[in-house]
């Protein structure tokens, strides 16, 4: 069976409901990004973290570094290879290539261990849309 799911990066770090579990039970999304899994996690109402949830990885590289020297680098190296990706502008393909961000699963992996969240199910992507 598969299912759609739509994730969205939100930027504050306010905005719980989207980026956070807001406790015990409360479902969140936390995204890979072009060709990673996601993972629907339950939050565990962990008070030593605010009851909150990280919501991606993080950047390595700038969009603005990827732009100036990204479109001089090969698919293989930004980590294009076998993403389906459909986007309005071409650029944006380069500046949030996966070369562009930090490995998702170490992430996961110590929010579990810390008792913040529980994973449900892990998300392998399908299609990429960048706007």
């Amino acid at each position: 069976m598969k299912v759609c799911v739509m994730t969205c990066r939100i930027t504050s770090p306010c905005q719980k409901v989207r980026d956070g579990s807001e406790g015990v039970g409360q479902p969140v999304i936390i995204p890979g990004l072009m060709g990673a899994y996601s993972y629907l996690m339950v939050g565990r109402g962990n008070a030593a973290f605010c009851n909150s949830a990280s919501h991606e990885a993080g950047r390595i590289h700038s969009r603005f570094d990827l732009n100036r020297r990204g479109a001089s680098q090969s698919e293989a190296e930004l980590g294009l290879i076998g993403v389906d990706c459909i986007t309005l502008r071409q650029e944006r393909r380069i500046e949030e290539a996966p070369f562009a961000y930090k490995p998702i699963q170490s992430v996961i992996d110590i929010q579990v261990e810390v008792e913040m969240l529980d994973v449900v199910a892990r998300l392998s992507p399908v299609l990429t849309f960048k706007a």
